[in-house]
């Protein structure tokens, strides 16, 4: 039987900064979404300004999500960041190449 401070090859310690990692993730992540209702609903930037910054707090959200609730840090994943990666590559090129037509 394995000891109960042990659960799948986690310490208590380990399993212990993973669940504050998770908190301190989802925090930031709330921040950043407050962030970009005030900048909307308040109204001090114009939207030229606004619309860059709401980008740039979605894609930290996006990395965010990735590396802490889905776990692309740990070994193991090197594949699906590699077609991750991929896939926003692709989806720059075919904004930017719209956005040029």
């Amino acid at each position: 039987m394995k000891p109960q401070a042990q659960l799948k090859g986690q310490t208590r310690a380990s399993r212990h900064e993973s669940a504050r990692k998770h908190v301190w993730s989802f925090i930031w992540m709330m921040v950043l979404t407050a962030a970009s209702f005030i900048a909307v609903g308040m109204k001090l930037l114009p939207m030229a300004i606004v619309v860059p910054v709401i980008v740039f707090f979605a894609c930290i959200q996006v990395v965010l999500q990735l590396f802490t609730f889905m776990h692309m840090d740990q070994k193991g994943h090197a594949i699906p960041i590699i077609f991750i990666s991929l896939g926003i590559v692709i989806a720059v090129v075919s904004v930017i190449g719209l956005q040029l037509l």
